[in-house]
């Protein structure tokens, strides 16, 4: 049994590491490379390791081993997350777009280790035959893993809901209509998110194991076929998407602001309005409750709102709403909603100087300030805070009677 560990493990760290090179190579829409799929790939890659060298009978410390693996499964699904906002977004988010909450689960997951990892010895078993532990301490040391457990089996659904989003909003920007909820585009979006919840269920049942039944060889086998055969489904569908999707993208340089709407030359209308029957003055009247609602109504600064809610705020049918929003307004809903937000916001930005860049975002309809910073990048080149200062300071220029 051993054996056929050590060979799982052995092709699981050298897919991981073969993969982390290849897609090193590959470049975002701002010409820089992904690094944060890269480094899941080298965390993965040292989970592995960490297996490897807790299942091989002759291997001392491992209970060093078996504590790094707790610590380092803390990063793979924030990693995660990054490496997706990094490849449909096109730009680098940075570490602390994480949160100070989330940042400090991370932390706090990895501070729970530190009991077993204390316990490490240079003996091939995972307790210490030369050092005698009370029953507390012995206690307190799986109550510190139990609530690590805890903690890693919570955190990785919430990043799991929040690459979902992140992908969904790509959908959105690729002219999906997110009222087909079963169309093609989107079935490619659950097979990552399916196998990183297996991985997920896995490693809770691996991790248990290993803390309270470390001696049962035959479980953690089994469990290692299941770990080994998801990572390397979900690494081939996650590099091949994220792959497609950077190259399907026009290369933008670094800071450059997308081109104006009205410098862009008009799209067609989609072939699969070209036998549709809406009638002219329907879209007439479509189009005026669009811009009425986008105006005047300011619905788009509602956070929950969707194509399905704006179609019932106006009393009109959602797909006829979709098909008004290609053909008149040449757009989709998600950059129709995000234009006006923008566009509110740069003037509360230089309105409200004394407000934070978190409360306008909220305010106008954002739910989060990363994804508000890169909403606002995509659509004028500069981040908010730049953008605020930019205009503070050309406003006082303009206003020194000098």
């Amino acid at each position: 049994m051993h054996g056929i560990q050590s060979s799982l493990f052995t092709a699981a760290i050298t897919l991981c590491v073969f993969s982390a090179g290849l897609f090193s190579e590959k470049r975002t829409r701002a010409g820089r490379s992904f690094v944060y799929f890269t480094s899941y790939l080298i965390i993965e890659s040292l989970g592995f390791a960490f297996g490897l060298l807790m299942s091989h009978p002759a291997t001392p410390l491992k209970a060093l081993w078996l504590g790094l693996l707790m610590a380092s499964s803390f990063l793979v699904a924030p990693c995660l997350w990054l490496a997706i906002r990094e490849s449909v977004e096109g730009v680098r988010p940075r570490v602390a777009s994480l949160g100070r909450g989330q940042i400090s689960v991370i932390l706090a997951g990895m501070a729970l280790t530190l009991p077993l990892i204390e316990t490490a010895h240079l003996g091939v078993a995972y307790e210490n035959p030369w050092r005698v532990v009370g029953p507390f301490h012995s206690n307190a040391i799986h109550a510190a893993m139990l609530l690590s457990v805890f903690l890693f089996a919570w955190q990785v659904p919430f990043y799991l809901w929040r690459c979902r989003r992140a992908l969904l909003d790509q959908l959105g920007r690729r002219n999906v209509d997110p009222a087909n909820a079963d169309t093609e585009a989107l079935k490619w979006i659950k097979i990552p998110l399916v196998i990183v919840f297996t991985s997920w269920v896995v490693g809770v049942l691996r991790t248990l194991h290993c803390a309270l039944t470390p001696g049962q060889q035959e479980s953690a086998a089994l469990l290692s076929v299941i770990d080994v055969s998801v990572t390397i489904g979900a690494i081939y569908v996650v590099v091949s998407r994220a792959s497609s999707a950077s190259n399907s993208v026009e290369p933008v340089s670094p800071g450059s602001s997308a081109p104006r709407r009205e410098d862009r030359q008009a799209a067609p209308a989609p072939s699969k309005y070209a036998r549709s029957t809406l009638d002219v003055s329907v879209r007439a009247r479509i189009k005026d409750k669009l811009e009425s609602a986008m105006g005047a109504q300011e619905v788009y600064r509602d956070s929950l709102l969707s194509l399905r809610s704006l179609s019932a705020a106006i009393q009109e049918n959602a797909h006829y709403v979709s098909q008004v929003l290609n053909q008149e307004l040449n757009s989709n809903f998600y950059e129709l909603v995000n234009r006006h937000r923008i566009e509110l916001a740069q003037k509360l930005l230089v309105t409200y100087p004394e407000r934070t860049v978190l409360d306008i975002a909220l305010s106008v309809g954002f739910n989060s300030k990363s994804t508000f910073n890169s909403a606002f990048r995509r659509q004028t080149g500069t981040t908010p805070r730049q953008y605020r200062s930019v205009r503070t300071f050309a406003a006082a220029e303009n206003s020194d009677p000098a």
